[in-house]
């Protein structure tokens, strides 16, 4: 599994006052009959608030950009909601003909530095902009996951949805800085709005690693694929890969990923937050570089 990188897409905008800093989570949706991906992704004003908008890319080549939003298409949370700091886009999934994009909404702290919950909002086509399901989140704090989770990855499969997230396990201090230990769980829906949650550490950490953050799967050929970011104690993001049976079962095979940071450039200080998508013949995985999206994102493609 050799991928090959192709280069920065897309960074932030510093004309745009909603778009000074980020790039991050690019998130693709694939148009066959336009032969393009939109990439949602979140960038920030001068104070670290996140909105989401989007650009297109051809599909036979992403590093062609055919349109860039001038404008912000899923603004701050209500004061107090779960979402008043940013949104941050997750994945995309088609429901009946509506299609709903799964996101993750951060609020600020005093004694840790955020709390993060995923929400639902429906892509609104016509209006070329994105609402509210509901104010609160779709997932809520519980004993399983008392403190925070997010990135949720949705797919259907064997008549039900399944999601893979992020959760906080505890807050811990490196360094003296305060930082989330977290793993994937898993949950399970019916209607992919109201979840149940099933069961978590889903990924084995070895003592050189304290997280494994926003899970992407793909199923083919009777295989679950999952890629992931993990961070490691003593220097930055890398991607992972682990491979799956039953979606609950992994085994990780990092080793097999074949792709690391750069030697220098805008990602040769971290790589992180894939997301893989096959288009025709082609395989793409879009991530973040440097400053978890501070540089922008880029994207690889699989060598057959």
């Amino acid at each position: 599994m050799k991928w090959i990188k192709k280069g920065r897409i897309y960074k932030p905008d510093k004309n745009i006052w909603w778009s000074q800093n980020y790039g991050i989570l690019p998130t693709p949706e694939y148009f066959e009959k336009d032969s393009l991906i939109r990439l949602y992704f979140a960038t920030t004003d001068k104070f670290q608030n996140g909105r989401i908008s989007y650009i297109d890319v051809s599909a036979d080549n992403p590093s062609n950009i055919l349109y860039i939003h001038n404008n912000y298409i899923l603004d701050l949370g209500e004061i107090g909601c779960f979402d008043d700091s940013g949104v941050n886009p997750s994945c995309v999934l088609c429901i009946n003909k509506n299609k709903y994009l799964y996101y993750i909404g951060y609020q600020r702290c005093e004694k840790v530095p955020y709390m993060l919950f995923p929400g639902l909002a429906t892509i609104n086509k016509d209006k070329n902009n994105l609402s509210r399901f509901k104010k609160v989140p779709i997932i809520e704090r519980s004993t399983f996951s008392p403190f925070s989770h997010a990135a949720p990855y949705v797919l259907k499969d064997e008549g039900i949805y399944k999601m893979w997230f992020w959760y906080g396990k505890k807050w811990i201090n490196i360094s003296k800085k305060l930082y989330i230990e977290a793993n994937i769980a898993y949950a399970e829906s019916v209607d992919a709005i109201t979840w149940t949650q099933k069961t978590g550490n889903l990924i084995r950490l070895k003592k050189s690693e304290f997280s494994i953050g926003r899970p992407w799967v793909l199923k083919q050929e009777g295989v679950y694929k999952m890629w992931y970011s993990v961070r490691h104690i003593k220097h930055m993001y890398r991607i992972g890969y682990a491979e799956s049976y039953d979606g609950v079962t992994w085994i990780r095979k990092d080793n097999e990923v074949d792709i690391t940071v750069s030697k220098t450039g805008w990602d040769s200080e971290m790589i992180c937050y894939p997301a893989v998508i096959k288009v025709k013949d082609k395989t793409y995985m879009f991530y973040n570089g440097n400053g978890n999206g501070k540089t922008g994102f880029g994207y690889a493609e699989l060598s057959n």
